[in-house]
């Protein structure tokens, strides 16, 4: 019953330490709320799939450890002198994200219509102004803060304390997928009441994308007639409504009222409320949208269908970078020439997709930020430096490529099969309304590009297994035995 805070000061009092360091769950993770996730000390959080769950699933609370030895690499001088790099160049390549945090394109987001406004119904947000990195840095910002050693700090640290919120900087601040989730999307534009949300799902360990998207599922719901105020315990689900955001996201992590059936996660949550409520719960594989709008991305949607772990943004591809003519120097570097439209998928934009996605995959696997500006061979050096494995990019891209193979076993394994590599119905549709209205993802344009996509990974195109063949080039051809 425990927040992370509570539970951090009385492990720490236990052992006498308190450079304990902690990955922990909360209230959310013992009810198994499925949106619940892993919190790493108060701030930094194994945030998707509902893993908190798994962890109160088997009464684990958490996981103290504090380690006391120096960490031998390969080449020490080397390393340093990487080190040494980032030191003196981090500045000129990364002063934004240190400046404004993530949330720091919004406004350019809402601008070129692909801002998640409303639950995914519009792409422009009329509060923009009132919720970017900016107005946060003149407003509530009193701190920035970082994972161990990184200069960048790009996290944010936030404090209010006036007669409608109290923000406790001790639980840092909200990123830009907070922001997206509970402000442009539930339509609110109040940068305080977004912070309280952002506290209330660190204190009980919930990941805030999919909180978010499970509280503007209820708003959509309830503008359409589908759920009342009988249903919400009271609460005016209206757009914009702050402290009923605030309110619905402690009932979600309490597993009260209406909360409780949100907790479920958005396939149980419409099956419970029904009344045709399936089409306001936007998800991949039970997995809700992140706050990136793939109606103006088609090669960020084919990634949303087919990743492993339902729609997620951070091994998936940016149309952005191949929209442009010519194409920039990251993607030639992976062999990918031909210049294609973001609202347009074709064989080249696969074929980008495939090897873009497959990189990110790297950063999964090396538990390396996305946000640190090492170009590829600094990777490649990282890796030489600290393990002293002599290994090259197209190695690497392998490893990744192996991984998300086995990633795909696994979920045939567990039931997954071709037809939900999908996007819900809400992605093949316009925008209701703004100055900027994309393309919707034609269903059958789609199916046609994921058979594509599974024969340039070497899985079988009708049904998206990995072929033996496949199996035998990775050297996992053991895989197919654990099905």
């Amino acid at each position: 019953g425990k927040t992370t805070l509570e539970t951090s000061e009385a492990v720490r009092a236990e052992l006498g330490d308190q450079r304990i360091r902690l990955a922990m769950i909360g209230p959310g993770g013992e009810k198994m709320v499925r949106t619940a996730c892993v919190m790493h000390d108060l701030k930094h959080s194994a945030g998707r799939s509902g893993l908190g769950a798994v962890m109160g699933s088997k009464n684990l609370k958490a996981v103290a450890a504090r380690g006391t030895q120096s960490v031998e690499v390969a080449d020490d001088a080397g390393l340093k002198e990487l080190g040494r790099w980032m030191r003196d160049n981090w500045k000129d390549k990364a002063w934004g994200m240190h400046d404004l945090g993530t949330d720091g394109g919004l406004k350019d987001l809402s601008e070129i219509g692909a801002l998640p406004t409303r639950n995914f119904q519009d792409g422009q947000f009329e509060g923009a102004d009132k919720i970017t990195g900016t107005a946060m840095r003149d407003t509530i910002l009193i701190d920035r803060e970082g994972c161990y050693a990184c200069p960048i700090r790009c996290k944010r640290v936030v404090k209010v304390d006036d007669a409608d919120y109290k923000v406790d900087p001790i639980y840092g601040g909200p990123e830009y997928e907070t922001v997206g989730a509970f402000g442009s999307n539930c339509g609110v534009d109040d940068l305080r009441a977004i912070s309280k949300a952002n506290e209330i799902c660190n204190a009980y360990a919930l990941d805030t994308i999919s909180t978010g998207m499970m509280v503007s599922f209820a708003m959509e719901c309830y503008e359409k007639g589908i759920l009342t105020k009988e249903d919400t315990g009271g609460l005016d689900l209206s757009w914009g409504n702050g402290k009923a955001v605030v309110e619905l996201t402690r009932m979600i992590g309490e597993r009260e009222g209406l909360g409780d059936i949100l907790a479920e996660g958005p396939i149980i949550a419409a099956k419970k409320i029904g009344k045709g409520s399936e089409l306001y719960a936007i998800h991949v594989k039970g997995q809700p949208f992140p706050m990136h709008e793939c109606r103006t991305r088609h090669g960020q949607g084919l990634g949303y269908a087919v990743s492993p772990t339902g729609a997620d943004h951070m091994h998936n591809f940016w149309d952005g970078a191949q929209a442009s003519s010519p194409v920039g120097e990251g993607l030639q570097s992976l062999g990918v020439y031909e210049s294609v439209p973001q609202t347009e998928l074709n064989s080249h934009k696969v074929r980008a997709y495939t090897v873009t996605a497959n990189w990110q995959w790297i950063h999964n696997h090396l538990g390396n930020c996305m946000f640190i500006p090492w170009s590829r061979d600094q990777i490649v050096s990282l890796v030489r430096t600290i393990t002293g494995w002599q290994t090259n990019v197209y190695e690497l891209l392998k490893v990744a490529e192996r991984g998300v193979t086995m990633a795909r076993l696994f979920n045939m394994r567990e039931g997954f099969t071709r037809a939900d590599d999908k996007l819900p119905a809400r992605m093949n549709t316009p925008f209701v309304s703004g100055t900027v209205l994309e393309k919707p993802i034609d269903p059958e344009v789609l199916d046609e590009h994921l058979e594509m996509f599974y024969g340039m990974m070497g899985w079988d195109p009708k049904t998206g297994k990995p072929t033996e063949g496949k199996l035998q080039e990775l050297d996992i051809e053991w895989a197919a035995k654990c099905m």
